[in-house]
């Protein structure tokens, strides 16, 4: 299983509303969720696993966030890793099978890295200015454009990409988008999910004409 191209993945935050916004934003066009939670063992995450996996549908893959001892106890066959963590390798030996295995990356060194390590994308940024880490000083698209250039596995922008501008990381050589609290917040999370991926595949049309 690859990852989902284009790509629309929703970052997830803690909310009670969770599964509902998850439902709804893979309604709007989200084709992969990348689900964060800060408990990550015992009864109540496995529960919560169960359910963010059955909101999401069969056909979006979940990725379980930072620690794959975790996915690997409630079935879960993806996992998406920080850029300092185990090496893709390591992690991917321990989980067995065939999931996706990604990571995050703040910098070309350690995307060459996580690539030669047998990632199945990376997730790069800070992209924009981010209003969820508005301490992180953005890396630019001009370090989008670096990476895409020598990485050859799909590279998602994050960090402060919206639907009016993710059009230039689509021009970057991104393959899509990660998005967190514009939707996670939203009162309608399909709609802005739907803006969201009807600007990512005008901007990839438009990037095939050119």
């Amino acid at each position: 299983m690859g990852l989902p191209l284009p790509c629309l993945m929703l970052v997830t935050e803690p909310s009670p509303r969770l599964p509902e916004i998850i439902a709804e934003a893979v309604a709007g066009g989200v084709n992969t969720v990348q689900w964060r939670e800060k408990v990550r063992n015992g009864a109540h995450y496995r529960q919560r696993c169960v359910s963010i996996r059955k909101a999401s549908g069969d056909s979006v893959p979940v990725l379980v966030n930072g620690n794959w001892e975790a996915a690997l106890a409630c079935g879960a066959r993806h996992v998406h890793l920080p850029e300092k963590s185990l090496p893709v390798g390591v992690v991917r030996w321990r989980l067995g099978g065939n999931g996706l295995i990604g990571k995050s990356v703040h910098s070309l060194e350690g995307a060459l890295k996580a690539q030669a390590d047998g990632a199945d994308y990376l997730v790069a940024g800070t992209i924009f200015a981010s209003a969820s880490h508005p301490e992180i000083a953005p890396a630019g698209l001009e370090f989008l454009r670096e990476v895409c250039a020598v990485i050859t596995i799909p590279v998602v922008a994050i960090g402060g990409v919206t639907p009016e501008n993710v059009g230039e990381c689509i021009a970057a050589g991104a393959a899509g988008a990660a998005v967190l609290s514009p939707l996670m917040t939203a009162e309608n999370p399909r709609a802005i999910a739907q803006a969201y991926f009807a600007a990512i595949t005008a901007a990839r049309e438009q990037v095939a004409c050119s």
